[in-house]
């Protein structure tokens, strides 16, 4: 379970069948003094389901993998941590539904592992980070806990549909299953499957065109997903051999509907914007065919890590949001073979912007220090790390020292033994 992340391993693991045996297991680690780390899956972008500690025990909760409720009408279900994407997209599917995927997560990865932890959803720019609605779990104190409608009475069986106005308090435990406690059931929202789908591609000859033009087609409200790659991300993400016909970035806007009138309108509302930012919106990338049959396959189906690797290769993704000026200066940075995504964020006002190192196997130690050399740049432009790796977690706390103060104060109160995921920063 060793990464370019993380040089530890769990002491053992346990399986956990139920509620009650995870917290059993809390209970249990309180009394030993034990550290707990939940593993939903192995399958997030930074290893966050990895130690940071020596002689944890790994809580594995593949185990616990019912879909205990799906509500087709209020398009919504609830799961325990161990449903995977795959798992949940069968029913889904014969509903009408799909449940909204991440970037580099495959489908055999845990759906509530994922959306605890943050990881980056292809459905942001259109739907925002509310794709949790309730949840219910055991703290790290041991104590049973619910948020929103799960910590009420109901009797009517749609309960989970009222949105997530009275479940505040749930976004604390996102960003790392187990920190605060062990989430063992929670409501995600699904969405309804469009038959009419269309892919564009914008070209763009630098990363600052790219992010002006994220920021122009994103306040049409219009795309369902958007995202820039630049040309190596965007040659792995085709398929392609080599990136020599691809432009340096290039734009993705995939729009979503019912009827192929309305994907024409919006096919002419988003070419007349393109004319004005002076560029073309293309249906095809150069010469690559099916490149859009390839985007939505991508979406539906996230690769994950082998998109970018092969036998005798690592990949080191550096996760960030950032300003448009900040993602310009930190362009610089990596070096020229680097794949490099950016996803904007709160109308363009932020954006995901996720560069990576390349290097090959038994160079970890090296291309380590080039990540920390990097990270401390960024820190110091004022990019913000929303989910600080094991290796770049001292680095995030020396220079937000208030704030982590703060998010501390806040796990010692439910934790006060500081077992679980001891050291990791998410909260």
């Amino acid at each position: 379970m060793t990464s370019f992340f993380s040089d530890y391993q769990p002491q053992k693991t346990v399986q956990p069948t139920c509620y009650e045996e995870v917290q059993e297991t809390i209970k249990k680690a309180n009394r030993d003094r034990t550290p707990l780390v939940p593993v939903s899956s192995g399958t997030n972008l930074q290893d966050t389901h990895l130690p940071s500690v020596k002689d944890a025990i790994a809580v594995d909760l593949s185990r616990m993998n019912k879909i205990t409720y799906l509500d087709a009408r209020n398009r919504d279900a609830v799961i325990e941590p161990g449903v995977t994407f795959a798992q949940l997209e069968a029913p889904c599917k014969a509903e009408g539904l799909r449940t909204l995927t991440a970037i580099e997560v495959p489908k055999e990865a845990s759906v509530l592992g994922t959306y605890l932890e943050m990881m980056p959803l292809y459905g942001w720019p259109k739907y925002h980070p509310w794709e949790m609605l309730t949840m219910k779990g055991v703290r790290a104190d041991g104590e049973v806990f619910a948020t929103g409608q799960m910590a009420m009475s109901q009797d009517r069986p749609d309960k989970y549909s009222w949105g997530v106005s009275l479940a505040q308090v749930a976004r604390l435990y996102c960003q790392a299953q187990g920190t605060l406690g062990i989430i063992t059931n929670a409501a995600v929202t699904l969405k309804t499957i469009a038959p009419e789908n269309q892919v564009f591609f914008f070209s763009c000859n630098n990363i600052s065109r790219a992010t002006k033009v994220l920021k122009a087609f994103i306040a049409t409200e219009e795309p369902h997903e958007i995202f820039a790659v630049n040309k190596t991300y965007c040659s792995e993400l085709l398929g392609q051999g080599d990136t020599k016909n691809l432009p340096p970035w290039t734009v993705v806007i995939v729009t979503r509907g019912f009827e192929k009138a309305e994907i024409a309108y919006k096919k002419k509302d988003l070419t007349a914007l393109a004319k004005q930012l002076k560029g073309e919106l293309a249906t095809r990338l150069g010469s690559v065919k099916n490149a859009g049959a390839k985007i939505l396959s991508e979406i539906s189906n996230p690769t994950g890590f082998s998109l970018h690797s092969e036998d005798g290769s690592g990949w080191a993704p550096v996760v960030t949001i950032a300003t448009d000026s900040q993602i310009q200066k930190a362009a610089g940075l990596f070096p020229k073979d680097s794949g490099s995504l950016i996803m904007p964020l709160q109308a363009g006002g932020c954006f995901y912007y996720q560069p990576d190192l390349r290097y090959s196997l038994g160079e970890e130690k090296k291309v380590r220090k080039t990540y920390l050399t990097i990270c401390e740049k960024l820190l110091k432009a004022g990019v913000t790390f929303p989910r600080p790796s094991a290796l770049n977690a001292k680095q995030v706390v020396a220079h937000n020292p208030s704030y982590f103060k703060l998010l501390r104060s806040i796990k010692k109160g439910v934790d006060p033994n500081n077992i679980m995921n001891p050291k990791k920063l998410g909260l």
